[in-house]
Formats: C-alpha cells, structure tokens, sequence
C-alpha cells in the first residue's frame, strides 16, 4: 500500500484527535501568537482612556453564560482599564442570568486586583427588567429607575451616586450583548433620547450588523468576538482567556484548513491514476 493509499484510507479518528489536542495543547502551553488591535477596538480603548478621571463608565451585562467565552475577558479588560484610570464604574444588566458574571468580574477586578471601596468606585444594581421602558426612564432618573443596588441598600446610601442622577452624568456606557434586549435597545431607546458615548462588545455571530451603527457615529467603540477581547487584552497588557483560546482558534482553523488543502489534493491524485 502507497502513501496515497493510506491517507485516503485514513482512519476519521485520527483527525479528530488531532483537532482536540490542537484545542486543548495551547490552552496548557500558550503560543502568544501576535494580535493585531483593529480600528473599532481602539476607538472604545481611546474612548475610556480620554475620560476625566472620576468620570462614570456605565457597563451593562447582556449575555448569559453561553456567551461568556468571548463577552467575559471582554468585561474584565474594559474594568481593568477602567479602575486603573480611576474612572467609576456602574453596572446593571438587562438579561437575569448575566448577573452573577457581572459581579463576579466587579469582585475579581474592583475588589481582589485593585482594591476598590464598594459603593464609592463601583455600584452593581444587577438584573433591571423592562426593557425599553426602562432604558427610556434610566436616562431621565436613574435613582428612580434603580432605587437599590444587588444587596439590598437604597441608592441614597451609596456615595458614588450621589452626582449620577441621569443621562448626562455618565461618560460611557458599554453594552456587553450576545441577543436581546441587549445593544439593540440601548442605541434605539437610550442613545436615540440622550446620546451621549456608546459603545457595545458582542459576540462573533453577532458583530458584524453592529459595523453600520460604527459608521454612522451611533457607536463610538466595538469589540467583536474572542477576537476583539483578546485585542482589548493586548491593549491593557493583560493576558487572559480570549488570548489563549484565540492560541487554540488559531492553530485548530490553520489544521482544518491543512485537512481540506490534503482531502483535495488525495482526490486530485486519484484521479488522476485512475486516469
């Protein structure tokens, strides 16, 4: 039997061994393949980085945890940066099951990495149901809209919201969406009243129908897919999980790739001989 033969013949398992270990090896031994920072992720990287320090960055968790995998490292990165520029941080969400994401990275970020004092460097108001009636009424009174915060304590009794009271006293505010209600309604019902900076991460599947609001000014910043967290990563120099799985994305597209240029290859010789 001749080369030709016994790869023509070759066994479907071995292929999808050898995908898996080209998944799981960079997971355990990162490669650090070069991430280049694209225009839209820079925009929203600028965005943050020119605001007033003590300025409010608003970040609302819409996705569950089936979208974590490319919206998480997103969210860690965006509140790296942000309690390192001493900028405020409130955050809310419009999807129940994206709350304990959302606390979850406020504690390992606000309080673990940079020890920030609740309720005067970041509020969590958690799951806000309405939906577009809500978004509308925020903008007027958030005090009204979040009369208190995921524990239980009244909005007076939290410090840092003493001055934010509506629209115009947030610098930014960041949709971290995979669906809806999600970026959506924060650019019709939101952004369309109060204006204001806007900016949105959003899974892979679901970034490109965002490009168009980019262009028109509607968005001033979006981070699409593992891709763009793991871009938003590099810009805080901060190594995280979407810069590894991009390792394993990588190398497993360039290995199918590799499979399909082989497969016709095989059936071009047969072919061929058979010819």
């Amino acid at each position: 039997m001749n080369l030709l033969d016994r790869l023509s013949g070759l066994d479907r398992r071995v292929i999808f061994l050898t995908v898996a270990l080209a998944v799981i090896v960079p997971l355990f031994l990162p490669l650090r393949l070069p991430i280049e920072v694209t225009a839209p992720v820079q925009q929203l990287y600028d965005v943050v980085d020119g605001l007033p320090e003590g300025s409010v960055v608003l970040i609302s968790i819409d996705y569950d945890p089936s979208g974590s995998p490319e919206l998480q490292p997103a969210t860690i990165s965006i509140l790296r940066h942000c309690f390192r520029r001493n900028l405020r941080v409130m955050v809310l969400g419009l999807w129940a099951p994206g709350v304990p994401l959302g606390t979850r990275a406020l504690e390992e970020v606000g309080a673990q990495e940079y020890a920030k004092v609740y309720g005067v460097d970041y509020v969590n108001f958690g799951y806000r149901p309405g939906g577009a009636v809500m978004l509308v009424n925020l903008g007027r009174d958030i005090h009204d809209v979040c009369r208190q915060d995921i524990y239980g304590t009244p909005v007076e009794d939290l410090p840092m919201m003493a001055d934010v009271k509506r629209a115009s006293d947030i610098g930014l505010v960041i949709s971290m969406s995979m669906g809806v209600p999600g970026s959506d309604q924060w650019i019709w019902y939101y952004h369309a009243r109060y204006r204001g900076n806007l900016a949105t991460a959003q899974t892979a599947i679901g970034a490109p129908r965002y490009y168009q609001y980019l262009q028109t000014g509607q968005l001033v910043g979006l981070i699409g897919g593992m891709k763009g967290s793991a871009e938003y990563e590099r810009l805080v120099e901060k190594p995280g999980l979407a810069t590894v799985g991009m390792d394993s994305q990588s190398i497993a597209h360039l290995l199918i790739i590799g499979f399909v240029i082989l497969g016709n290859v095989i059936l071009w010789l047969e072919k061929r001989r058979k010819a």
